[in-house]
């Protein structure tokens, strides 16, 4: 017999507790603010092919989302990241306006302008590390699943980690992960930029996915328990893809922080 309560214990025991939410060594790590020029430079590069490989992940999460609800949500995030306005606390694009300059992956563009480096290796697959392309390959396999339950359960795992602490106390949203980076960012300009009357790195990118994350967090809830009451929901198979989906995200940082510690 279904017991979504009882679901909700393990859901928190599995993903809640993962070390890329709760211990993320490398944006611990980041935002003390220590960072130099080259590792701000890594960062954005594969920050950048993140975002760019991920329009693809996204689009086929909309196409197999199980739910009408999954679909729209799934297509707002994908046409935001493509340049159309997003309502941050509603999620909502409707009635928004496109502009290319907002595209997610032209706005690393700039800051990597910023910061010299070449255009051409923005947001290119050859651009990215071991470690990134194991991180979009789970993404693929887990969050773009074909099976909507696989694609349900990692985007859940996905939201937990992008929204955690926000909406609670201040210590807790500091330790976010896009407030990590927005710390270790702005003591970067502070440090480095700053002092050097350098033009300061743009964080507006990160801040405003923290803003949008905001808005997803409040509703990710209640989209799971729609979910789960469904007939045909199977609890190990939603689960499983949610560990597999942040461990394919902890792959991720842990490449970040195994190339600033050789470059450091």
């Amino acid at each position: 017999m279904k017991n979504f309560e009882k679901f909700k214990k393990r859901i928190e025991k599995d993903f809640f507790r993962h070390p890329v939410i709760v211990k993320n060594p490398y944006t611990k790590w980041f935002k003390k603010g220590t960072a130099n020029t080259e590792q701000v430079k890594d960062l954005i590069l594969q920050f950048s092919v993140f975002s760019n490989h991920f329009i693809v992940v996204q689009a086929k999460r909309m196409v197999n989302a199980e739910t009408l609800e999954g679909e729209v949500s799934a297509r707002a995030i994908l046409l935001n990241e493509c340049g159309v306005g997003m309502n941050v606390k509603s999620g909502s694009i409707e009635n928004q306006r496109f502009t290319t300059p907002n595209a997610h992956i032209n706005w690393l563009r700039r800051v990597a302008d910023i910061l010299g480096i070449d255009q051409r290796s923005v947001g290119k697959w050859e651009t990215g590390t071991k470690a990134t392309h194991d991180f979009l390959r789970g993404l693929d396999k887990t969050y773009g699943s074909h099976d909507g339950q696989v694609g349900s359960g990692a985007s859940f795992a996905i939201e937990t980690w992008a929204a955690y602490g926000i909406g609670k106390s201040i210590k807790e949203e500091s330790n976010n992960f896009w407030m990590e980076l927005v710390s270790g960012l702005e003591s970067f300009n502070k440090r480095h930029r700053t002092p050097n009357k350098l033009k300061p790195l743009p964080v507006g990118f990160f801040k405003y996915h923290f803003e949008t994350e905001a808005g997803h967090g409040t509703n990710v809830w209640n989209e799971l328990e729609e979910t789960y009451h469904q007939e045909s929901f199977n609890e190990e198979k939603y689960i499983s893809a949610g560990k597999i989906a942040l461990e394919s995200i902890y792959t991720f940082w842990l490449g970040l922080d195994e190339t600033r510690k050789k470059i450091g």
